[in-house]
């Protein structure tokens, strides 16, 4: 893995997996898109896809309560908070391991 910057962050190409945070904290992997100019597009695997935020918060409640399943977020979504200024980027070793407990996970899944 390797630590960027926001400015070094943003040259960065779509698809580059990343975790976003402060010194030392990161939050869970999401997927770059394109840049624009001070932020970017990305996919959080980690949150529920809906239309807007009020139904993903009703689906996540659905979850919880009704033991519903709904997909992961799908659409690429602008990243314009501006509270990220360090990025943890996964590189090429990472991913391979990923890939290798994810093919695990999708084995045992049920």
């Amino acid at each position: 893995m390797r630590v960027y910057t926001r400015s070094d962050f943003l040259k960065l190409p779509a698809g580059t997996v990343y975790c976003q945070g402060e010194r030392w904290y990161f939050g869970g992997l999401t997927f770059k898109g394109e840049s624009l100019d001070n932020d970017w597009y990305q996919v959080n695997p980690a949150w529920v896809d809906g239309k807007d935020s009020t139904e993903c918060f009703e689906r996540l409640e659905e979850m919880l309560n009704n033991r519903m399943s709904y997909p992961m977020q799908g659409d690429e979504c602008r990243d314009g908070l501006f509270d990220a200024n360090l990025f943890l980027v996964l590189e090429k070793d990472d991913l391979l391991q990923l890939r290798e407990w994810i093919d695990v996970a999708v084995r045992v899944c049920t």
